[in-house]
């Protein structure tokens, strides 16, 4: 390895680029959201971020605006965006259960969530209100993801037996795929084909 980062005092669970590549964000079951300087190889202390419970999911905007973090546990739920330049923090509530996985859509302007506790959300990063869900799945929801023009959001279950794809506007399910067994993988992501219309799970 080029570099190694050391600060988080138990797993990491997720990571997530800044745009210029020269900046890193860490969630751990530590309870910490740490950003690192790759450049200086070492962590940016001031930007530290201590939560109640684990952080299971971060996510940082394509424009590098702001970058959100996701966590709990069965009884608490931990959903916040924090605005890089300002420091402002946005606190997202809805959710019953932990966040498993976020994600912020192309134009910047939206964040996804979903929850162990079944259901999908978007929320405006600006307002910090719902704009749309919660989307219903059968199973805990794992990896979420926005199509490239933000129209569309997969939900894949954590279980990996399930996918989902939401129309945004309308709020209703385009179309839902399941297994009898895990082809699809746990706890992976998911990702659009360049031409929008294709999913990799």
């Amino acid at each position: 390895p080029s570099i190694t980062l050391k600060g988080h005092r138990e797993r990491i669970e997720s990571i997530s680029y800044f745009p210029d590549g020269q900046r890193m964000i860490s969630g751990s079951g530590d309870k910490t959201a740490q950003q690192w300087d790759l450049k200086a190889g070492k962590e940016i202390v001031e930007s530290r971020g201590v939560c109640e419970e684990s952080v299971w999911a971060v996510a940082v905007s394509r424009n590098g605006r702001w970058f959100a973090t996701g966590g709990g546990n069965w009884n608490t739920t931990e959903l916040r965006a924090c605005e890089v330049e300002t420091g402002i923090v946005k606190t997202f509530k809805g959710h019953s259960t932990w966040i498993n996985c976020i994600d912020i859509s192309a134009d910047n302007t939206l964040l996804a969530s979903g929850s162990s506790d079944k259901t999908t959300r978007i929320w405006n990063l600006d307002t910090g209100k719902l704009v749309a869900g919660p989307f219903k799945s059968e199973d805990p929801v794992g990896p979420v993801r926005f199509s490239p023009d933000s129209k569309k959001l997969a939900v894949k279950s954590d279980t990996g037996m399930c996918l989902e794809v939401w129309d945004v506007q309308s709020q209703k399910l385009d179309v839902r795929v399941r297994e009898s067994r895990r082809s699809l993988g746990t706890r992976s992501q998911v990702f659009w084909t360049k031409n929008k219309n294709n999913i990799i799970a």
